[in-house]
């Protein structure tokens, strides 16, 4: 009788090794789960790695990569990120294991962060907090509560992936209008008006929020710079939740500054977390989360990987395979 394989768990997901035990995955595997942030954590995390029998890694990509060298017998490396970019640029030359995401859970959570901050945005909420917290009744309250229907807006949707889509299903029922853009144009449900990417500018000024979902990829980094902005509608706002290095800090700060974007609500940054000196902080109009529009859940994560487990083992093709030249 073969021995089963040894999977390393390291994640900052809540009680992570529980969920696992409670749905039966230590009877398939054995689960070494490492502490994340424990005094001997990194030492027991090299040393769970270097094992011969460690040939499956359950994970937080960037807590994980700086020390993924060590996984000389790595077979598969489940991310518990929908996101994988740390692991490609890392610059290993290794790819003889498969690689898969978390997919298929983090539309919705998502699609409800956007949804949320448009209304927040339209209907001023910011405002009204201030006024709450200073005690103030605005003496001429019509004029700074004038708003503008969900049903008057369009909402330009980069990437119409499982995320990309749900924002669109989302915006769609509340009455907005969606335009989108992908690689090819092809009948995309809840997308009144596809652009194509060789139509990108014509996208940027057809819509009153552009909604960034794209992965962290060579041919999505920069797509939003330079003078790329200057297209967009009067008073257009950049909503980003897809990764933070579709547009440079420089080149967002620019925008605003010179009137091409309205704001941005961002959840995504080149460098995380965002340092304390980035201008981003204080420039009027934006808004910033720390990447928080949806969270990777111990239920979710555990679900999925043990659905993968149970493929891995009859040697079947694994949920949300990461293609290595693609980048996702």
């Amino acid at each position: 009788m073969s021995m089963k394989p040894v999977v390393v768990v390291y994640s900052s997901c809540d009680r992570i090794g529980e969920y696992l035990v409670r749905e039966g995955v230590g009877e398939m595997a054995e689960l070494e789960v490492i502490e994340v942030g424990g005094s001997d954590g990194e030492k027991n995390l090299i040393a769970a790695l270097q094992r011969p029998r460690s040939t499956i890694l359950l994970a937080d990509p960037p807590k994980l990569v700086p020390h993924l060298h060590h996984a000389k017998h790595l077979k598969w490396f489940q991310s518990t990120y929908a996101g994988v970019d740390p692991i490609f640029k890392m610059g290993d030359a290794r790819r003889d294991w498969a690689l898969t995401r978390i997919a298929g859970v983090f539309g919705p959570k998502m699609a409800e962060y956007v949804v949320g901050q448009i209304i927040s945005n339209e209907r001023h909420f910011k405002t009204f907090d201030r006024f709450q917290r200073e005690a103030l009744w605005p003496p001429d309250k019509n004029r700074i509560a004038s708003y503008r229907e969900l049903c008057t807006l369009t909402v330009g949707v980069l990437g119409l992936g499982d995320i990309g889509a749900e924002v669109a299903r989302y915006a769609r029922f509340l009455g907005m209008k969606v335009h989108g853009v992908r690689r090819t144009k092809q009948p995309t449900p809840n997308v009144d008006v596809l652009f194509d990417e060789s139509e990108l500018g014509a996208f940027l000024g057809s819509v009153d929020y552009i909604v960034n979902t794209l992965p962290s990829t060579p041919h999505t980094r920069g797509l939003l710079g330079g003078d790329v902005l200057r297209e967009c509608k009067k008073g257009c706002v950049l909503i980003n939740v897809g990764r933070g290095d579709v547009i440079s800090e420089g080149c967002l700060v620019r925008a605003i500054e010179e009137g091409w974007l309205g704001g941005a609500v961002l959840d995504v940054f080149p460098v995380e977390p965002l340092p304390s000196t980035s201008p981003l902080w204080h420039l009027p109009g934006v808004t910033i989360t720390p990447h928080i529009s949806a969270l990777s859940l111990s239920h979710q994560v555990v679900s999925i990987f043990k659905a993968n487990l149970q493929r891995y083992l009859q040697n079947e093709t694994l949920l949300y395979l990461v293609n290595w030249d693609q980048g996702y």
